[in-house]
């Protein structure tokens, strides 16, 4: 019996799951702690909502993108590329799937923001900078739209157009239970899916990593937006403790992997950022630094 009365499912695969939670989102939800997983997911997927828009609005505010690292943008990019088709080819939670796919488009946006203000708004100023920046986005872009290629092609040879009409009909496939690592990946759908799953998590990581090396040598977070900083971690650990809820055992827990990595590990790496943050807070030292560089690439110009 689940502490919040309402109406359980009679559907087959979901004989004891509540109705509604079946029907709109296609998750068995049968247990109480199912459900409190439900709910945190659903924390999750509205945190998951906001966290660009106050840095979104503070590059518009600035009209400036200078506190933002490029390499930080692209693997960002490129890891919600990666995580959303590795979930779709996985079959994972219809969670990591929504959102999965919402970020995918805030991420085009605010590299679109990037490009604009360091490209045509201020026209003539950081040339070197721009180029590099415009070369390794269209690289990038180029990149990520070849794996999707692939990935919609595999799915046609492998015959698992299946895991893309679950999504849209709303039909709920259970995951079977294995005595060991192989037989958890049912399918090459699945392998590929776990490795861009990796990947993503493994981009993540990597795209943190010069965002702090570059509030490191400004000596400041001036245009990273805290706001977003302080959104995405909760954001991380509620979706990482929804999928946890949905455990059902040992495989579960290593057929999630990636995606629990990607999103508990950088809770620790945006918790560092964030201490960045405070320490620099006040500091003009890249205000002299801005200055040299502008100084040094007006020359090239």
């Amino acid at each position: 019996m689940h502490f919040l009365y309402t109406p359980l499912s009679d559907a087959p695969q979901c004989p004891d799951g509540i109705v509604w939670i079946n029907e709109i989102f296609a998750d068995c939800v049968d247990t109480n702690v199912k459900l409190i997983g439900f709910i945190v997911g659903f924390v999750s997927l509205i945190l998951w909502l906001l966290p660009t828009i106050p840095q979104l609005y503070q590059n518009y505010r600035l009209k400036q993108c200078d506190g933002l690292s490029i390499a930080f943008l692209m693997f960002w990019l490129f890891g919600d590329i990666s995580n959303m088709a590795g979930s779709v080819l996985t079959n994972q939670q219809p969670i990591q799937k929504i959102i999965g796919f919402y970020y995918v488009l805030q991420d085009v946006t605010l590299l679109a923001q990037y490009l604009y203000y360091s490209r045509i708004y201020h026209r003539g100023k950081r040339a070197r900078r721009v180029a590099q920046a415009f070369a390794a986005g269209a690289s990038m872009i180029l990149a990520s739209t070849l794996i999707v290629f692939v990935v919609l092609a595999f799915q046609d040879v492998a015959d698992t157009s299946s895991h893309i009409k679950a999504i849209i009909s709303g039909s709920w496939k259970t995951h079977q239970s294995s005595s060991n690592f192989v037989k958890i990946l049912q399918n090459y759908s699945d392998y590929i899916g776990y490795a861009l799953g990796t990947f993503a998590a493994l981009s993540y990581f990597s795209g943190r990593i010069p965002q702090m090396i570059m509030n490191h040598k400004r000596q400041s977070c001036e245009g990273l937006s805290l706001t977003m900083l302080f959104i995405i971690m909760p954001g991380n650990l509620t979706y990482g403790l929804a999928v946890l809820m949905e455990s059902t055992g040992a495989d579960y827990f290593w057929r999630h992997l990636p995606w629990l990595a990607g999103s508990m590990g950088c809770c620790f790496i945006d918790t560092f950022m964030i201490y960045q943050c405070y320490k620099y807070r006040g500091n003009k030292q890249f205000e002299r630094l801005d200055e040299e560089d502008d100084n040094d690439q007006n020359e090239v110009v």
